[in-house]
């Protein structure tokens, strides 16, 4: 009898110990082994994420990759390299629920419905959901869209604060960002609406950008932008986080490095201007929570 309960106990503690490793199948022990971090992005979301003249994807997001995949070789111990892979807001969690992809940096908004199946890292800007219009509109009031078409991106946290905050208006499906201006300057729309921050982008690239302009002044609703990872990847989460943070203290300490990234695309002969002063007090919030990271510039 003991003999068998021995044989039980002992078939019992191998099962435990082999279907619950502490590290297999993990982000980061896939990262080590292959030496790869599958990085999606968006390749129409100026000045986060897009294609040079030469095809290659830049952007800050696409600065913020690079330094994950730095803190990541510096961690592992190991070369590491970016495989950019094309995702759109229709698929991005999809892609990291079914392993596609290790993480998403593009202008991605944190909720809690989708914090459900994904997890985010600290945010990495800032922005909020407004519209880009013809100049001259009227339509900086909510109390004015009444009947008003406006373009927006199906289940995006845009097209939930049009409905909260401009329920008159007519809400028309579009695809993406470049969809919704094409048909605004061809007057299929009376506006489309998204964050902000890539209207302004959107405005500044466009021949005939001084036409239009973005409404109301206060966005609709503020949206924090963050990269989302696996559920459950707490040392990759961790990982990321510290090389988010190491750059928003490098911005807010005028770090070079951190400074030339954010002056890259948001200053004043940036892709799309965004005040530093601004970004770095937001910045400063997220940081306070962390411990201070001693920051080796070496030139």
């Amino acid at each position: 009898m003991w003999k068998k309960l021995l044989n039980i106990g002992v078939a019992f503690t191998c099962l435990g110990l082999c279907s619950s490793p502490v590290l297999a199948g993990t982000v980061l022990e896939r990262i080590k082994e292959t030496g790869v971090i599958r990085a999606g992005y968006r390749d129409d979301t100026p000045p986060f994420a897009f294609r040079n003249e030469q095809g290659k994807p830049v952007g800050y997001s696409v600065d913020i990759l690079e330094l994950i995949q730095a803190e990541a070789q510096k961690q592992l111990n190991t070369p590491v390299t970016l495989e950019f892979v094309r995702i759109n807001p229709s698929n991005r969690f999809e892609q990291i629920q079914d392993g596609s992809i290790d993480i998403e940096c593009g202008s991605t908004t944190v909720t809690w419905e989708r914090e459900k199946f994904v997890d985010f890292t600290v945010s990495y800007f800032a922005s909020g959901t407004q519209m880009i219009v013809n100049r001259g509109s009227g339509f900086a009031n909510s109390d004015n869209l009444t009947g008003a078409k406006v373009g927006v991106i199906p289940n995006t946290t845009n097209e939930k604060a049009m409905k909260i905050y401009a329920s008159s208006a007519t809400l028309v499906p579009v695809k993406s960002e470049e969809e919704g201006w094409a048909m605004l300057q061809k007057g299929d729309l009376d506006g489309f609406a998204g964050d902000g921050i890539l209207l302004q982008a959107l405005k500044k690239q466009s021949d005939n950008g001084q036409d239009y302009e973005i409404v109301p002044e206060f966005p609709y609703m503020i949206e924090s932008y963050a990269c989302t990872v696996p559920e459950d990847e707490s040392q990759w989460r961790g990982l990321v986080n510290k090389a988010i943070v190491k750059f928003m203290q490098g911005v807010t300490t005028d770090t070079p490095s951190a400074i030339d990234i954010y002056e890259r695309w948001f200053g004043q002969n940036g892709n799309t201007p965004y005040p530093i002063e601004t970004m770095a007090d937001y910045f400063q919030g997220i940081i306070n929570g962390y411990e201070w990271i001693i920051i080796d510039e070496r030139y």
